[in-house]
């Protein structure tokens, strides 16, 4: 199959590459030369830049691209706006949908089940291949096929909906598209050399694993992973303390103030008074973070803020102190909920959300995925890249097509039609639709709608976006996580440090696809990286983190991460020369919507900035993972949003 960029190419980094400096951007960051900075041309950002890409169909579309990145710049500083008189409209659809991430795909599927005879959709998106954030990485290492997520990955299986169209959320659509609800896993493998025969599983494996990225880091959820907690001492050194909250920290270096204040967090539980009511609650925990409610409403000490904040900022962007406590509620947060059953497990799928945007996809154009409507087809079949704009068919998504402009075509009450001009490889074209729905985020929307209210343009700047780095490290084993006792760790991040957790998942087996679950064989460490800065203002957090995330270069990363993991790891074997086969990184400059406190309305319980965001006016409407009742950005929530949105717009058009 051919890509639309051009032949497939397959970049696969060998260990002699990384000896010999072989590979661009590889081999200096290991051997500590020099590595070639960003240059300061109109082309940036460029592939020194975006760097290695794996293998298989997402290999040229890891987290937002340089021509999504140069783009999204060039919309925001008005670069396309002298060219736009001269683009005239050449294809006319009913509804076209601007981004196919999670709502996106809500949105296109609820028009399938409302169009009239003749119909059409158009579905434009930015990236290279569909999905937002739900995308996935692919490495080849010994002969052995691994798959990472590239940002969204985890959940829990939902309770079943005995009518799912009168249901909402993950439940809705996980029985609507047939999601199966149990899942194979790969199980403990004993050492090759012992008298069991290689692969053949143990009756309890030493070490405990997380099905996910996040699972590790949540109270309670965290008991079911084996987790390493490295405390730096200034020489460069450090010390590990493995299932710390097991035995009350006391293999920690902390004091035991510390100690204590760290555990009255832990065992916290749910300590909100009765509001009466959701809205009162609501007033009230979002006049105020996380840390505040903590520290003056619960009187604990600080540490607890400290440590929530590794996941909050993991999970919505930055830390405790910047977070609205009825967010914290949400996820949930130890003083605003209690404890999840410890029978609870998440689970993830190979690509990891991945999964769920194949299955809408399927849904829509079902030759866009090889094989079956079946989930081991669904979640490993090649992707038909050539299937998805074919002409005639009720659904089409365009990609590689930023949005530049969307307006009505007269004023909004009276229009007959939305012109959206989008950018496709440097040229500017336009088509036409009856109802047009933004499922793109307020960051962008508020530069692309060109007669956007002013309540909406006033709403939209509110939103504060806190970007996101996920690197994934192909190794050809891990046993130095294995001597640790460990598979998952948590460390305080220094100055010149990299990231703050790292973990391997204990693998699904789908189909064919099958990796083992063994320390000397192949397997992906996970790197979910924020840019967090507590104790400094919001905004100053956001800039400082994004100015990083751009400006710094693949090869620096690279260097960083292996540096980081020298640190944790070289007493327990590491050697990167070794041990590490391929690094990919997927950088997301706007991955999530902060909930600020006052996000939701605050004390004076007037609208939050999504409520007034998420109003269509005209023949536009919007729907966006950000823009949920509750603030959550997850699948389903998503593409609920996306559903709404195409609602309003079909009753419009």
């Amino acid at each position: 199959m051919t890509h639309p960029h051009g032949p497939k190419r397959t970049l696969k980094i060998t260990r002699r590459d990384f000896v010999n400096g072989v590979a661009a951007g590889v081999g200096a960051a290991l051997l500590g030369r020099p590595a070639p900075g960003l240059a300061a041309t109109a082309a940036w950002p460029d592939e020194s830049w975006y760097g290695y890409g794996g293998v298989g169909d997402y290999r040229l579309s890891h987290g937002n691209s340089p021509g999504v990145v140069r783009a999204a710049h060039g919309v925001r500083d008005g670069a396309f706006a002298d060219r736009l008189a001269s683009v005239n409209a050449d294809e006319d659809y009913d509804v076209v949908i601007v981004g196919a991430g999670m709502a996106g795909l809500g949105a296109a599927l609820e028009f399938t089940k409302r169009r009239g005879d003749g119909q059409r959709c158009l579905i434009l998106d930015n990236h290279p291949i569909f999905g937002g954030e739900a995308k996935e990485n692919a490495f080849e290492v010994d002969g052995q096929r691994l798959l990472a997520p590239q940002g969204a990955n985890g959940f829990f299986v939902p309770p079943e909906a005995p009518d799912w169209s009168q249901a909402s959320g993950d439940p809705r659509y996980y029985s609507e598209l047939g999601i199966p609800r149990r899942f194979d896993w790969a199980e403990w493998a004993r050492d090759e050399g012992s008298n069991r025969a290689p692969g053949e599983a143990t009756d309890e494996a030493p070490i405990r694993f997380c099905r996910d990225n996040y699972g590790y880091l949540v109270r309670g959820l965290q008991d079911n992973t084996s987790v390493g907690h490295f405390f730096a001492d200034g020489d460069g050194g450090g010390q590990w303390a493995v299932d710390m909250f097991r035995n009350g920290l006391a293999d920690t270096p902390l004091s035991p103030r510390q100690r204590a204040a760290l555990m009255d967090w832990y065992a916290a539980g749910d300590r909100l008074r009765d509001f009466g009511d959701e809205e009162q609650a609501r007033r009230f925990l979002d006049s105020m973070s996380y840390r505040d409610f903590l520290i003056n409403e619960l009187g604990l000490g600080p540490e607890g803020a400290d440590y929530a904040g590794l996941f909050l900022a993991s999970a919505c962007g930055l830390g405790s102190d910047v977070t609205s406590a009825w967010a914290a509620r949400t996820f949930p947060m130890p003083g605003l909920f209690e404890t999840p059953d410890p029978d609870l497990r998440r689970a993830s799928f190979p690509g990891g959300n991945s999964g769920f945007a194949r299955y809408f996809l399927k849904a829509l154009i079902p030759d866009a995925i090889a094989g079956a409507a079946r989930f081991e087809d669904i979640i490993t079949g090649g992707i038909r890249l050539d299937a998805l704009d074919r002409p005639g068919q009720p659904v089409r998504i365009r990609l590689d097509s930023t949005a530049v402009h969307v307006a009505h075509a007269g004023s909004p009450d009276q229009a007959d039609h939305v012109t959206v001009t989008y950018s496709q490889q440097g040229r500017l074209r336009a088509v036409r639709a009856r109802a047009v729905v933004m499922a793109s985020g307020a960051w962008i929307n508020r530069y692309v709608v060109a007669d956007l209210p002013e309540a909406h343009q006033e709403a939209t700047a509110r939103f504060r976006h806190a970007p996101f780095l996920v690197a994934n490290v192909a190794l050809t084993n891990w046993r130095f996580l294995e001597r640790l006792g460990i598979s998952a760790a948590i460390w305080n991040s220094g100055e010149h440090e990299f990231g703050i957790t790292c973990n391997i998942r204990q693998p699904m087996h789908v189909g064919e696809y099958r990796p083992p679950l063994h320390p000397d064989r192949p397997t992906v460490l996970s790197f979910y990286t924020p840019f967090f800065y507590p104790g400094s203002p919001l905004d100053e957090q956001l800039a400082r983190g994004r100015a990083e995330l751009l400006a710094t270069s693949y090869a620096d990363y690279e260097r960083r991460i292996i540096s980081q993991m020298n640190r944790l790891f070289a007493d327990a074997g590491f050697r990167p020369e070794r041990d590490v086969a391929g690094i990919i990184l997927n950088r997301w400059g706007h991955a999530f919507s902060v909930p600020f406190p006052g996000f939701y309305g605050g004390a004076g319980g007037g609208p939050g900035p999504a409520r007034i965001a998420r109003r269509p006016y005209g023949r536009i409407a919007f729907g966006h993972s950000e823009l949920h009742r509750d603030g959550t950005q997850h699948w389903g929530p998503a593409a609920d949003e996306g559903r709404r949105a195409m609602t309003e717009a079909l009753a419009a058009s």
